[in-house]
């Protein structure tokens, strides 16, 4: 009987260790998306809520990360007219994040809610 107790009691612990693995592998990947990039290590923060990108326009040096959340119930994307960006649609809680390595100014929109507008202004 305490052989069998034994290894439950291993079979559980094997299961406790896995499973603190699988959730530290998840911080670490879910760090990433908050990230910042590798040139300069900041990244820059815009919300979506209220159907408008908080702050509506961003300053940064080149080589920064830009990181927008979707803090609304509705879905929204990020779009420029050139192509750069172009996010999936972001349902609440969804984020996008891009690098810029072109200095000048990046305006976008949301391409659901064309009125929702936003710029970044690299240096």
């Amino acid at each position: 009987m305490n052989a069998r107790y034994l290894l439950v009691l291993l079979s559980i612990s094997v299961i406790v260790i896995s499973a603190c693995a699988s959730q530290q592998t998840a911080v670490q990947t879910s760090d990433k998306t908050i990230g910042r990039s590798a040139e300069s290590g900041k990244a820059v923060a815009v919300a979506i809520r209220g159907f408008k990108f908080v702050p509506a326009e961003v300053n940064i040096k080149v080589g920064e990360k830009v990181v927008w959340t979707n803090e609304d119930s509705a879905p929204h994307t990020v779009e420029s007219a050139d192509g750069d960006l172009r996010s999936d649609e972001l349902s609440t809680g969804d984020t996008y994040s891009y690098t810029f390595t072109k200095s000048g100014k990046h305006d976008y929109i949301c391409g659901i809610h064309p009125s929702m507008k936003g710029s970044v202004t690299v240096q």
